[in-house]
């Protein structure tokens, strides 16, 4: 367990490295210098036992000067990775309905080490050590690096910086901005792989990890977007905030084209208000969900982001505990034509599956996730709606990974057209902003 520790401790902090070489040479040394001093061969002769004794009395004094070394660079290393390893750097001030999916504590007060917070629904407030504080808005995922250093991996945040905290880093996949005495925002969108600052009050610079340029935003309603390389400021004009016009946004439903099937086609099992899937190792209890669009009024050639979205909801059945930690659920689209004309209660032999059609893409739910929104957005989807898209176009959604256990094993559930809290399923087809 040590060495693994070790191990993971030399990952993290490379510049601890060359202070473990040097331990390990050092080390080398005093094994090398005891070996050679107890070998002997026909060329020596006898020595006298006084010169015996000096030569004795010198070897143990390098000896005992080399594992003093050795011993005091063991413990400042030891010492470095216990203050790097576990010393927090911030605290959770407040969560207010939020839920996580983190390694770290999320009790409020909770000390904070290095490491990644996932909050997944909620409002939470994380002060770094240096004063800098750090609201976010869930979802989102926030790394912690240092009392002075934060990087936003998705999601948005709002952050408040007092005079003890001038210089603070929140870094982004995009680039960072960097602290001149403010309070700012910062917003990651993964799926557009851009990242966007704003000022509330006050002044920051904001720079482009991998070209270097940079920009001095100073006032209320100064913005910095950062994409494909570049950096693009522009100013907050509007006397209230607000979504704006935005890009043109068209979404489709199913229009309750949609349904399930179970192995053994008992379908008293089934509800049009969930969308169900499982898969167990006996095959018995097997289930798919499959659903329809009809795009015939989109003109698929004039949008350039295309989305697939499933709302997952509270499924009342089973015990999620005996589930995977982790469940992967797969995507597919019909090309078979001879399953087109399925129907809403199709029976499982009749009903389409994952071998008509072609993988569009996958997603992972935490067993201990019974909300959320998923979505695909990708270029296969985009492909498949172009090659097939002519009126009608049918999804397949089947759980890829198996359950570890027998017994009560219960299904995710995504909404149907039926469900009396959430949106089924959709299609959002949105227009480029610079079209």
């Amino acid at each position: 367990r040590e060495v693994l520790m070790l191990g993971r401790e030399l990952d993290r902090y490379p510049a601890r490295v060359e202070q473990f070489n040097d331990l390990r040479i050092l080390t080398g040394l005093i094994h090398e210098h005891g070996h050679n001093a107890d070998e002997r061969g026909p060329q020596f002769k006898q020595p006298n036992a006084v010169a015996t004794a000096d030569r004795m009395m010198t070897k143990w004094l390098h000896l005992a000067l080399l594992g003093s070394l050795a011993a005091s660079i063991l413990l400042a290393i030891t010492l470095s990775f216990r203050t790097f390893a576990h010393s927090p750097i911030a605290t959770l001030v407040s969560a207010e309905n939020a839920s996580w999916e983190s390694s770290l504590p999320t009790f409020e007060g909770s000390e904070l080490v290095p490491g990644i917070l996932n909050l997944r629904s909620g409002i939470a407030t994380i002060r770094f050590r240096s004063g800098a504080l750090v609201t976010l808005q869930a979802p989102s995922d926030l790394e912690l690096l240092s009392p002075m250093r934060g990087r936003m991996l998705v999601g948005s945040a709002s952050i408040e910086v007092p005079d003890s905290a001038i210089g603070f880093i929140m870094e982004t996949p995009n680039g960072y901005a960097v602290d001149h005495g403010t309070e700012f925002s910062v917003s990651v969108d993964l799926s557009r792989n851009r990242s966007s600052f704003e000022v509330i009050e006050g002044e920051i610079s904001v720079h482009v990890a991998s070209t270097g340029e940079s920009a001095r935003l100073s006032g209320q309603g100064r913005a910095v977007t950062l994409a494909a390389n570049s950096l693009v400021t522009r100013e907050n004009t509007l006397p209230e905030r607000g979504p704006g016009p935005g890009p043109e946004v068209v979404q489709i439903g199913t229009g309750g084209r949609e349904g399930s099937a179970i192995r053994n086609d008992a379908r008293e099992y089934i509800s049009p208000k969930f969308l169900t899937v499982n898969r167990l190792f006996n095959k018995q209890w097997d289930r798919r969900s499959f659903f329809a669009f009809d795009v015939s009024s989109v003109d698929l050639d004039k949008f350039d982001y295309v989305t697939l979205r499933l709302n997952l909801v509270p499924f009342p059945y089973g015990i999620f505990g005996v589930l995977p930690k982790s469940n992967r659920y797969e995507v597919y689209g019909l090309t078979n034509p001879e399953k087109a004309d399925w129907k809403n209660d199709s029976l499982w032999e009749d009903a389409p599956a994952p071998e008509d059609g072609v993988l569009i893409g996958t997603f992972d739910i935490p067993r201990s996730q019974q909300r959320g929104s998923f979505t695909i957005s990708n270029e296969a989807l985009r492909q498949f709606l172009l090659e097939h898209g002519e009126r009608e176009v049918t999804f397949v959604v089947i759980r890829e990974n198996l359950p570890l256990k027998y017994g009560d094993v219960p299904c995710h559930a995504f909404a149907g057209h039926r469900h009396p809290e959430v949106n089924g399923p959709q299609l959002e087809f949105e227009l480029a902003e610079n079209d």
